[in-house]
């Protein structure tokens, strides 16, 4: 009786450890990224359909304003591509999204340089055939906000005859405020 009572005993003390298995992990806690991804604004031009220029984004040096006197938006970049400086002017009318294109009665304006000091070369319109300038603006926000378009011209060298053909020109840039 003795050994029954004993395996009885030691059977009931067995049972608590049966089905034992680990604890269930906890879950791992959900962590949120609260990191802001800043966005470099696209200021680019490619230059006779060799150089790229992608000017690094430069608040200071990147800017557009409205002229209210002369109902016009002048954008203005520059910056660097590396070590290569770059910079471009553009002047349109008004002050919303749309296309403009240089005419007769449409002041548009494109003024472009590459280089530095001896190795500046200024480009700019020149009266000629097929002497285009095609500004595109896609946003045209309040200020404080954004301007933004793309633009391409086919300029000629200050002071020279060489000309410069600007393509995929893009712009994003800062709007200050009104100019009066």
């Amino acid at each position: 009786m003795k050994k029954i009572l004993l395996i009885i005993l030691l059977a009931a003390a067995a049972i608590p450890f049966q089905n034992c298995s680990p604890p269930p992990e906890d879950e791992p806690p959900i962590v949120k990224d609260t990191t802001k991804t800043t966005v470099s604004p696209i200021n680019t031009f490619k230059f006779n359909g060799i150089t790229t220029y992608n000017l690094k984004w430069d608040s200071t040096n990147m800017f557009g304003s409205y002229r209210p006197g002369t109902d016009q938006t002048t954008i203005v970049v520059e910056g660097y591509s590396g070590t290569n400086y770059g910079a471009f002017n553009l002047k349109f009318p008004g002050n919303k999204v749309g296309t403009y294109k240089l005419s007769a009665g449409n002041i548009v304006d494109a003024i472009v340089t590459t280089g530095q000091g001896i190795k500046e070369k200024r480009y700019e319109w020149a009266e000629g055939t097929g002497r285009d300038i095609i500004v595109t603006v896609t946003k045209y926000d309040p200020v404080g906000g954004r301007i933004k378009g793309t633009f391409s011209a086919m300029l000629q060298e200050s002071g020279s005859l060489i000309t410069g053909n600007i393509s995929a020109g893009a712009f994003e840039v800062r709007r200050d405020t009104d100019e009066m």
